[in-house]
């Protein structure tokens, strides 16, 4: 059996939310379909959480300077802090609920699955079948990707979500 929307959007990323949810208010039937996070990659391992990282690094900074400006402090950086603010303030560690049901409210319809385009105004999630009769948005967003580097893939290195998702930072060493 086919299901039946007004609009179809393929992924619910930024862009995709923002269309998805404006069809929706106007009182569109609108289907969003994506198989990771409601919002996309700015807010669970973009945008939102790197900018905790570098008020963090601002912060270190600043109190390093103390001692040429008004005083003295000692500075004893700590990873741990800034992992859980992530993970509490900017992501719910990786739960879109909130993002789904923010959709949901305007009206619209969200599916957890990878959809992929299966005929005229079609659209497959797993099983399902869903026809847009006005429009599909397509907006599959992006992967961290790494370059052809010769000996990049023999050896550990992090993407974005690694970094972002860090709880502990790896140890350095001097040269």
């Amino acid at each position: 059996m086919v299901e039946r929307a007004d609009v179809i959007v393929l992924g619910m990323g930024p862009g995709g939310e923002h269309v998805a949810g404006l069809l929706a208010e106007e009182g569109l039937d609108v289907v969003g379909i994506d198989g990771r996070l409601v919002g996309g990659e700015c807010p669970y391992w973009g945008c939102v959480p790197s900018k905790m990282m570098l008020r963090a690094a601002g912060l270190l900074a600043d109190a390093r300077r103390v001692a040429g400006i008004a005083g003295s402090v000692r500075v004893t950086p700590d990873w741990a802090p800034v992992a859980k603010r992530i993970r509490a303030e900017a992501t719910d560690n990786w739960d879109d609920r909130v993002a789904v049901e923010r959709f949901e409210s305007k009206g619209g319809r969200f599916v957890r699955g990878w959809g992929r385009l299966s005929g005229e105004r079609q659209v497959a999630v797993g099983e399902r079948e869903i026809e847009a009769s006005r429009a599909i948005v397509v907006n599959t967003g992006t992967e961290p990707w790494a370059p052809p580097i010769p000996g990049l893939a023999e050896v550990a290195y992090w993407t974005n979500r690694d970094a972002i998702e860090a709880t502990e930072v790896p140890s350095s060493s001097s040269s």
